[in-house]
């Protein structure tokens, strides 16, 4: 991933497993949410884990020097020019824009970089998350009927929605701050 970036007092680095695996670990057990949807991190040692696994492909999204999110590109593909995007923040982080300037920010990186489409998605009743896609400037391409299936709010297994977006290349970039 590219050097830190620093604008104001949030900023994108790298991830540190070892230094940053209990600012994860807490982020996750504050959020039930984060919890249905990535891999189970029960411990310090599933943390550093989790972070040695996505260290290549993302980047720690960092406010007045504490680790609030993550921001991620992976499923790279060269040939097409492609990238499947990701992001999460903490709950105490949430509602001041980072995850769609962190978003943008990375986007524009690998834009740059001669990737062409960038894509990702967001379950239907997400409306947080579908509003930072679209800040972030991704365009919406459609619903993928149940194609998620996590514990829900109850602890029953169910089926989610998922808008498709999509940002190319040739797509006017959104007006944010970098990160």
């Amino acid at each position: 991933m590219s050097p830190p970036t620093q604008a104001g007092p949030a900023r994108l680095r790298p991830w540190h497993p070892e230094r940053d695996a209990a600012a994860v670990l807490a982020a996750f057990d504050a959020s039930a949410d984060l919890h249905r949807q990535a891999p189970p991190l029960a411990s310090l040692a599933d943390a550093q884990a989790y972070l040695a696994d996505i260290a290549a492909d993302a980047l720690a999204i960092e406010l007045h020097g504490e680790v609030v999110g993550c921001v991620m590109a992976s499923a790279r593909d060269a040939r097409h020019g492609t990238a499947w995007m990701s992001y999460w923040l903490a709950p105490s982080a949430r509602g001041q824009g980072l995850a769609s300037r962190a978003l943008d920010t990375l986007s524009r990186r690998l834009l740059a970089d001669g990737l062409h489409r960038l894509e990702l998605g967001a379950r239907t009743n997400n409306p947080a998350s579908i509003a930072v896609a679209e800040r972030a400037g991704y365009q919406r391409e459609g619903v993928e009927r149940e194609r998620l299936r996590y514990v829900d709010e109850r602890g029953v297994v169910a089926r989610f929605d998922v808008v498709r977006f999509a940002r190319l290349a040739t797509d006017a970039p959104p007006r944010l701050a970098p990160l």
